[in-house]
């Protein structure tokens, strides 16, 4: 059972049917503890993928950097005709674009997850603060007090507010649950191969003026 339906079933006092406020401050308050506790949840699940992006973001450089010396390695050993000079520094490169391949789809990835878990977080807090304004009205006596005697006097009318309360309620949980985190299988990587490495540095070396 949910905290929230819990809160929902202690609204009627088991002798006369009628809302009993000691119980609904109760529930709310541990409603308010759970919804708090899966906001922090929520936001520890943020900055360790954005420690991760961070991560990956950084490595982006250095691999840039070593394309471009490997590249130019290659093109200077295409110029002086050594044949296995190049071939081998062409499978560097190859390698070195597989890896900054890799390195983009999963930073792709991170970042449809970290948006996912920021969405989630914004409707835990949205959710969060409905329920401290739910247990703020539930705490002030004189509201308590008024509506434990509206209670006696239309118990039916109170009964028709607890069931479409319910009702709204599971439907926002419903709604919250119906995205599921993005969890993309890994995309297929095209391995970049020594021919085509070569065959692109030496139409760039034939291009040049």
């Amino acid at each position: 059972m949910s905290v929230l339906g819990q809160v929902l079933r202690s609204l009627q006092d088991p002798q006369d049917g009628s809302l009993d406020p000691g119980r609904v401050c109760i529930q709310l308050v541990r409603a308010c503890r759970h919804a708090e506790q899966h906001m922090q949840g929520l936001e520890r699940q943020c900055r360790q993928l954005k420690t991760d992006i961070d991560r990956l973001e950084e490595q982006g450089s250095p691999l840039s950097q070593r394309l471009a010396g490997l590249e130019q390695a290659t093109l200077a050993a295409l110029v002086r005709g050594k044949g296995l000079e190049a071939r081998r520094l062409a499978t560097a490169v190859a390698a070195t674009e597989d890896e900054q391949d890799a390195c983009r789809l999963t930073l792709e990835r991170l970042r449809r997850r970290l948006r996912y878990y920021q969405d989630r977080w914004l409707g835990a807090e949205r959710h969060y603060h409905d329920l401290c304004r739910q247990l703020a009205m539930a705490k002030t006596t004189a509201c308590v007090r008024k509506t434990m005697a509206t209670i006696r006097r239309h118990p039916a009318v109170t009964l028709v507010n607890a069931k479409q309360a319910l009702a709204d309620i599971r439907a926002r949980e419903q709604r919250q649950g119906q995205a599921p985190e993005p969890d993309d299988p890994p995309a297929a990587l095209c391995p970049h191969s020594v021919e085509q490495v070569l065959a692109r540095l030496q139409q760039q070396l034939g291009s040049r003026p």
